[in-house]
């Protein structure tokens, strides 16, 4: 699927079309390429099996293409709407087209589903510059992702640990305070009591106490 033309063109449309409309971040293919890596590292570190992993994938690979008929507003439900049709025919069983599509439909809020918590996780992690658009550096806190180069996390010891790696010019305290922030350190609070999990969040290392 990752290769099918459908949907790489769809998401080369959004792309074009976030930066006309002067939207702050990318839901491009190389957004979504970077959840489907987040979903697969959660899934090894979590010794989910080969189906579970490529599910979850999945629902990373389609989970923004409802963009492509709408702005952000109501995408998620447009994106499980579009892969209910799209899955029929991939040789995937009934009950994985269902754990994907509910997953789909939460990941603009606060998941119920395990499968919905990881790919919220997975996608709100991604806050690094290479997901802004230029009119996102102009705004106070969003801009901040400006200096996060990367974003690393494992789980060691049933402690989730998420590092934001910047180039040591962010500003923590404007960050901490933009709401999308906010959403970043409930999905790893959502995902570590999915699982039992405590969790500590670092920039650079150094832990956060929030």
């Amino acid at each position: 699927m990752l290769s099918d033309i459908k949907i790489i063109d769809a998401y080369s449309t959004i792309a074009k079309k976030e930066i006309s409309l002067g939207e702050y971040t990318r839901h491009d293919f190389g957004h979504v390429k970077r959840v489907m890596n987040n979903c697969e590292k959660i899934a090894q570190l979590l010794r989910f099996n080969h189906e579970d992993a490529e599910a979850i994938k999945i629902a990373a690979l389609l989970h923004d293409i409802g963009c492509l008929s709408g702005g952000k507003d109501g995408h998620a439900e447009r994106s499980a709407e579009w892969a209910s049709v799209y899955l029929q025919d991939k040789g995937l069983s009934q009950a994985q087209i269902a754990k994907i599509i509910i997953a789909i439909s939460e990941h603009s809020g606060r998941a119920e589903s395990v499968y919905g918590k990881i790919l919220v996780f997975a996608d709100k992690i991604d806050i690094t510059a290479e997901r802004l658009l230029p009119n996102g550096l102009l705004i106070a806190g969003n801009r901040q992702y400006g200096h996060i180069k990367a974003v690393d996390f494992t789980i060691q010891n049933q402690t989730l640990k998420v590092n934001f790696i910047s180039d040591g010019k962010i500003d923590i305290i404007e960050m901490n305070e933009y709401y999308f922030t906010k959403k970043v350190y409930q999905s790893i609070a959502d995902l570590s009591l999915c699982f039992g999990l405590s969790y500590k969040i670092m920039i650079d290392g150094a832990e956060l106490y929030l």
